[in-house]
Parts: structure tokens; sequence; C-alpha cells
């Protein structure tokens, strides 16, 4: 069976044939969706703009726009900026205070190395705890005297003479200076490179501007002094001169004295005093020894002494001896506090 075209008659009369409507009704369609679109309302667009936006929900199941994840990546972006400015104010101030501890500056100025002597020099003053020396030499320069000191304490210079092992080998302290177990001592002159004290020298001359010499024990063979100049030996508690093959003194005048005894001993040779002019000693504050009879006349004394050694001890004292009387260093009172040799 053949279909064939079929015409059709509009109201108005005018006949369309199935091609010229298939055409028409196409651009209406077109027209009517064109004219849709641009009616849109506000609500409508709107709509469609929400349409795609992508929800989320929290922890508590309330929904959570796009929009405000968005208003928190700032707000965690923004703390992240503050938090790392916050460290980096922090690392400025560490780093002045490590420049101001180790007083570096501009240039280095507290501190230049030397690599061509294999030095580090210094300015100023430096404060070291614990301070080594490979070589065991400390210097200044000529012109810049060196000072070593120490608050509250001792300066202490020890050599390292095995692994781990340090023996004390010079100590400055308020009471001196100690040097152990050395051969020998040399202090030297800067400026002419003179020896000006040495341990090992067979004579020392103390030098010019050196008004007394502090020791505790002085082992020498000989001590003098200029011929017109005064030698004094003084100790605030005790001195012993002692010689291993005895001890000779010379001078155109010695004087002895102390707060309490003098005492010269010989092992196993005698004491001679001799001068010119003979020996003198000031009796005033030798012990006076009692009489065996505290009552007798012998107490009775006149201002006349006479002067007794103990045996073996040799400590002196004296008795009162009356006028016109004879009195014998036996006639003493030798009992408890009495005994002048005690």
């Amino acid at each position: 069976m053949v279909l064939e075209p079929m015409n059709v008659h509009s109201s108005s009369g005018v006949l369309f044939n199935s091609e010229t409507m298939s055409d028409g009704t196409l651009e209406r369609n077109r027209a009517e969706k064109a004219l849709i679109i641009t009616n849109k309302t506000p609500a409508h667009c709107q709509f469609f703009k929400n349409s795609g936006v992508k929800n989320y929900s929290d922890k508590n199941g309330n929904e959570v726009i796009k929009s405000d994840n968005k208003n928190r990546r700032t707000f965690a972006f923004w703390a992240l900026v503050v938090l790392i400015f916050i460290f980096g104010l922090g690392n400025l101030a560490l780093t002045c205070t490590m420049l101001f501890v180790i007083r570096l500056g501009k240039g280095m100025e507290s501190i230049e190395f030397l690599p061509e002597h294999n030095a580090v020099k210094f300015f100023g003053d430096t404060d070291f705890e614990h301070l080594y020396k490979k070589d065991g030499l400390i210097e200044s320069f000529k012109d810049t005297p060196l000072t070593i000191s120490s608050e509250n304490g001792s300066v202490l210079l020890n050599l390292q003479t095995k692994p781990s092992r340090y023996e004390n080998k010079l100590t400055v302290n308020t009471s001196g200076v100690f040097v152990r177990g050395v051969s020998a001592m040399e202090l030297t002159d800067p400026d002419s490179g003179d020896v000006v004290f040495s341990t090992a020298a067979t004579e020392m001359n103390v030098p010019d501007g050196v008004g007394n010499v502090h020791a505790k024990q002085v082992i020498v063979k000989r001590i003098a002094a200029p011929t017109d100049e005064d030698l004094i030996l003084r100790s605030e508690a005790s001195a012993y001169l002692r010689g291993a093959e005895g001890t000779h003194m010379e001078s155109k005048e010695l004087f002895w004295s102390a707060d309490q005894d003098i005492y010269l001993k010989s092992i196993n040779g005698s004491i001679v005093l001799s001068g010119k002019d003979g020996v003198f000693i000031d009796v005033r504050y030798l012990p006076i020894a009692s009489s065996v009879n505290r009552t007798d006349k012998y107490n009775q004394g006149t201002g006349q002494f006479k002067i007794c050694v103990c045996m073996p001890q040799g400590k002196l004292f004296r008795i009162a001896v009356p006028t016109g009387q004879k009195v014998s260093c036996a006639h003493i009172n030798m009992t408890g506090d009495l005994n002048p040799c005690m």
C-alpha cells in the first residue's frame, strides 16, 4: 500500500503540504525554546545555580555547603603563615643571642682565624673553662702582656703524661705560685730575652725592683747580700737554717730575734759563737729561775744575774745574785713548772 502526501487546509484557507509543515514546526519549537530560556525568573536561576553545589555533612549530621569548607581552608592557610612567622622571629632571637654570647660582631670583631699560622686570635677579654694546647705554648704579642686569671679559684696548668692522665705542674692562687715535678723552671724578660730566674742556675741574683722573696722552703748552697745592704730572713711562724755539713754565718753584725726561743743545735759537731768585740746576748727576755728556798736572801737580788745553761737542752736562763754572795746554777728549784729547762 502506498501512502501519498496529504494536503492540509488551514482555517485561513491556506493549503500546507507535509514538507512545509515539518519545517515550520521545527522553526517554531526553536523559537519557543529560546523564549522559555529568556523568560526565566531569578528564582529559577537561583535554583539552577544551587543545583550544582555539592553539600557536605559534619560529624553531627548537619549539612555544610562547599563555601564553609573553603573558609576553613583559608583560615588554616593564614594560621600556617602566622606560625611560620613566629618560628622566624624565634630563630632570629636565637641567632642574636648566639652572636652576643660568643662575642661575634660585624666582621667577627672578637675572634679572628689565622690559617697561615694555624692560630686563632682573640680580642678583648675571653672566658675559658678549660684550654688545651698540644705544644704547651701559651703566649701573647710582644707589646701586649698576657694575663691569666680565675674568679674565686686557682689557675692550674696540667701536663698530660698519658692518655686521660694529667699531672698538676703549676698552680697559681692566693697563697702563691707552686711548681711541682719539673726539672727546671725559667722566667725570662720578654724585651731582652734574658733569664730572670731559673731553678737550674747555680746562682740566682734578685733583679732590681724586687724587694722581697717569699718561699716556704729554699734549698741553696749560699745566701748572700751586697756588702752595703742588709740580709733579712723573716718568718711568720718558725724559721729553720739547716746545713747537711754545717751552717756558717758571717756578717759585720748578726742580729737574731724571736718572740719565743732561739735554738742552736749541732748533731755531730760543736757550736761556735765568735765575734771581734765579743758576743752579746740580750738577757732581758731570759727566764729567771727561782732558788731552792724562796724565802732566803737569794731571791732578793739587786739587779745582778748569772747566766746558766741547761744540759743537754742548751736552754739559757738566769738566776739572781745578791750583793756579796756566791751563787751556783745548781741552787735552783727544778720541780714542776718552776724548772727553767722544761
